[in-house]
Protein backbone atom coordinates (compact mmCIF):
# COMPACT_ATOMS: atom_id res chain seq x y z
CA UNK A 1 0.00 0.00 0.00
CA UNK A 2 2.94 2.85 1.15
CA UNK A 3 4.25 2.00 -2.78
CA UNK A 4 1.44 2.36 -4.29
CA UNK A 5 0.12 5.29 -2.00
CA UNK A 6 3.68 6.87 -2.53
CA UNK A 7 2.96 9.97 -4.45
CA UNK A 8 0.00 10.93 -2.49
CA UNK A 9 2.56 10.25 0.49
CA UNK A 10 4.59 12.95 -0.96
CA UNK A 11 2.50 15.47 -1.41
CA UNK A 12 0.49 15.45 2.03
CA UNK A 13 3.87 15.17 4.06
CA UNK A 14 4.94 18.47 1.53
CA UNK A 15 1.79 19.55 2.69
CA UNK A 16 1.91 19.10 6.37
CA UNK A 17 5.38 20.03 6.09
CA UNK A 18 4.76 23.54 4.88
CA UNK A 19 2.82 24.13 7.63
CA UNK A 20 5.17 23.91 10.52
CA UNK A 21 6.59 27.55 10.70
CA UNK A 22 10.75 26.10 11.47
CA UNK A 23 10.05 24.22 8.19
CA UNK A 24 8.92 26.74 6.64
CA UNK A 25 11.82 29.55 7.39
CA UNK A 26 14.07 27.49 5.01
CA UNK A 27 12.93 28.93 1.71
CA UNK A 28 13.24 25.83 -0.72
CA UNK A 29 11.57 24.50 -3.51
CA UNK A 30 9.04 21.44 -3.57
CA UNK A 31 11.07 19.16 -5.37
CA UNK A 32 14.03 19.93 -3.08
CA UNK A 33 11.82 19.92 0.30
CA UNK A 34 10.76 16.04 -0.75
CA UNK A 35 13.17 14.82 -3.10
CA UNK A 36 14.50 12.33 0.06
CA UNK A 37 10.64 11.07 0.67
CA UNK A 38 10.59 8.71 -2.32
CA UNK A 39 13.79 6.70 -1.53
CA UNK A 40 13.19 6.98 2.08
CA UNK A 41 9.91 5.16 1.57
CA UNK A 42 11.23 2.45 -1.12
CA UNK A 43 13.54 1.65 2.27
CA UNK A 44 10.38 1.80 4.24
CA UNK A 45 8.99 -0.43 2.28
CA UNK A 46 11.79 -3.12 1.89
CA UNK A 47 12.23 -3.25 5.76
CA UNK A 48 8.45 -4.51 5.64
CA UNK A 49 8.72 -6.48 3.04
CA UNK A 50 11.73 -8.42 4.89
CA UNK A 51 9.39 -8.78 7.73
CA UNK A 52 12.25 -8.55 10.23
CA UNK A 53 11.29 -8.34 13.79
CA UNK A 54 11.32 -4.36 14.88
CA UNK A 55 13.25 -2.70 17.74
CA UNK A 56 15.99 -4.85 17.09
CA UNK A 57 19.74 -2.91 16.09
CA UNK A 58 21.22 -5.93 13.94
CA UNK A 59 18.04 -5.49 12.18
CA UNK A 60 17.80 -2.00 11.27
CA UNK A 61 19.00 -1.24 7.42
CA UNK A 62 21.73 0.66 6.27
CA UNK A 63 20.13 4.02 4.49
CA UNK A 64 21.91 5.55 1.73
CA UNK A 65 19.38 8.20 1.18
CA UNK A 66 18.70 9.24 5.28
CA UNK A 67 22.63 9.90 5.18
CA UNK A 68 22.35 11.77 2.29
CA UNK A 69 18.96 13.66 3.62
CA UNK A 70 21.27 14.55 6.59
CA UNK A 71 23.93 16.45 4.74
CA UNK A 72 21.24 18.18 2.14
CA UNK A 73 19.36 19.35 5.18
CA UNK A 74 22.74 20.43 6.95
CA UNK A 75 23.28 22.69 3.68
CA UNK A 76 20.23 23.91 3.46
CA UNK A 77 20.21 25.60 6.22
CA UNK A 78 17.94 23.28 8.65
CA UNK A 79 18.64 22.46 12.50
CA UNK A 80 17.82 19.27 14.34
CA UNK A 81 14.89 20.50 15.54
CA UNK A 82 14.30 20.54 12.26
CA UNK A 83 15.03 17.11 11.26
CA UNK A 84 13.11 15.35 14.22
CA UNK A 85 10.30 17.87 12.93
CA UNK A 86 10.12 16.12 9.08
CA UNK A 87 10.48 12.47 10.48
CA UNK A 88 7.35 13.40 12.91
CA UNK A 89 5.12 14.22 9.65
CA UNK A 90 6.32 11.58 7.70
CA UNK A 91 4.89 9.15 10.47
CA UNK A 92 1.78 10.91 10.90
CA UNK A 93 1.48 10.91 7.09
CA UNK A 94 1.89 7.08 6.77
CA UNK A 95 -0.11 6.74 9.87
CA UNK A 96 -2.77 8.81 7.85
CA UNK A 97 -1.99 6.82 4.79
CA UNK A 98 -2.71 3.83 6.51
CA UNK A 99 -6.54 4.79 8.07
CA UNK A 100 -7.71 6.04 4.97
CA UNK A 101 -6.98 2.73 3.55
CA UNK A 102 -8.13 0.99 6.12
CA UNK A 103 -10.32 -1.54 3.80
CA UNK A 104 -7.63 -2.92 1.95
CA UNK A 105 -5.65 -3.68 5.36
CA UNK A 106 -5.22 -7.11 6.63
CA UNK A 107 -6.14 -6.70 10.47
CA UNK A 108 -4.02 -9.12 11.79
CA UNK A 109 -0.67 -7.79 10.64
CA UNK A 110 -1.33 -3.96 10.89
CA UNK A 111 -0.20 -3.13 14.46
CA UNK A 112 2.89 -5.50 13.70
CA UNK A 113 3.09 -3.25 10.43
CA UNK A 114 2.75 0.33 12.28
CA UNK A 115 5.87 -0.77 14.60
CA UNK A 116 7.83 -1.64 11.99
CA UNK A 117 6.94 1.54 10.39
CA UNK A 118 7.85 3.54 13.50
CA UNK A 119 10.88 1.94 14.20
CA UNK A 120 12.16 2.34 10.48
CA UNK A 121 11.40 6.01 10.33
CA UNK A 122 13.32 6.37 14.07
CA UNK A 123 15.98 4.32 12.39
CA UNK A 124 16.09 6.82 9.31
CA UNK A 125 16.10 9.69 11.02
CA UNK A 126 19.08 8.58 13.54
CA UNK A 127 21.04 7.88 10.47
CA UNK A 128 19.83 11.26 9.07
CA UNK A 129 21.03 12.96 12.45
CA UNK A 130 24.49 11.32 12.33
CA UNK A 131 25.19 12.27 9.05
CA UNK A 132 23.76 15.93 9.84
CA UNK A 133 25.69 15.83 12.78
CA UNK A 134 29.18 14.73 11.22
CA UNK A 135 28.55 17.68 8.31
CA UNK A 136 29.15 19.91 11.64
CA UNK A 137 32.74 21.48 12.25
CA UNK A 138 34.16 20.02 15.28
CA UNK A 139 34.22 23.48 17.87
CA UNK A 140 30.36 23.32 16.78
CA UNK A 141 29.75 19.76 18.02
CA UNK A 142 31.74 20.42 20.87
Amino acid sequence: MLNRCKPAIVEDWLSRAKLIPELARVNLPDNERTEHLSKILDEIVARLSKNLPSFREENALISDAAANHGKARKLQGYTAAMLVHESRVLQVTLFETLSKNKGDLDFNLVMTDIMRIADEVDSQLAQSMESFMASMPNEAVA
